[in-house]
């Protein structure tokens, strides 16, 4: 039996590993816009709205929007599973998948959204399941914390806001890491809380290099820089000027 009609060649072809950008956007037969992903041996393909994969589970947009609305109409009615968290645990990694890919793209809006619910599942996954089926996607909070500080950070700068507001929500974001519910028997999450801090401490310093120079910082680097040369006349100048700043400041 020949099933050419199924062969994916010439779509590889079209776009071929390597080539350029390898995540674009495209639409699909039914006129959305819809996410690719170009892998060594394929694409992805991934919705960007409701389960990447595009499931209803029960016709609802997700398992976790299930179970949620479930518990919230007959609390009394509804006994959770091991299989129900292995739903929910595997619905998480495919809006990880996609809020990589949205991060990577510069699309912090919807990294942000995605990092949200999975944040949200993990509440709700400890609030209805034991500690130690919870452990298993509790580890990597401090990750996804992580990433949803740090696309709320870039987006604000991309949407026109100032670098404080985006230096802020970083501060935000290493302050609710560092306060974690500890787990110290847990190598994975004490790893992935250390792998945050460092990353938000790093894209910190990347901002705070875009923040206009100090006005007094960059006359003492240079009257320093002057009297290491010996170049007294040029120091002199530069401590008057640097004099007449600072008391303008106090004076306001």
């Amino acid at each position: 039996m020949e099933d050419k009609e199924f062969d994916l060649s010439k779509i590889l072809e079209r776009w071929r590993y390597g080539d350029g950008e390898h995540v674009r956007r495209v639409t699909n037969h039914l006129g959305e816009e819809v996410l690719q992903v170009r892998l060594p041996l394929g694409i992805e393909q991934y919705e960007l709205h409701g389960r990447p994969d595009g499931v209803r589970p029960k016709g609802k947009e997700s398992w976790f929007h299930h179970y949620s609305t479930r518990i919230a109409k007959q609390p009394w009615d509804l006994e959770l599973t091991e299989e129900d968290f292995q739903n929910l645990k595997e619905e998480c990694l495919l809006y990880y998948y996609r809020y990589l890919l949205f991060f990577q793209i510069g699309d912090y809006d919807h990294c942000s959204r995605d990092t949200t619910r999975n944040i949200e599942v993990l509440d709700f996954t400890n609030k209805h399941f034991p500690p130690e089926l919870c452990a298993s996607l509790e580890q990597y909070r401090p990750y996804i914390l992580r990433m949803h500080f740090m696309s709320d950070a870039l987006g604000t700068i991309d949407s026109g806001g100032e670098l404080p507001e985006a230096l802020a929500i970083l501060a935000e974001g290493s302050s609710s890491i560092k306060e974690l519910p500890d787990m110290a028997k847990n190598k994975i999450f004490l790893l992935e809380q250390k792998n945050s801090l460092r990353a938000i401490k790093e894209l910190r310093q990347q901002l705070l290099r875009m923040l206009p120079p100090d006005p007094l910082s960059e006359l003492r680097e240079k009257l320093a820089e002057a009297i290491a040369n010996e170049d007294y006349e040029e120091a002199a100048r530069l401590r008057d000027s640097l004099q007449k700043k600072e008391d303008r400041n106090e004076a306001s």
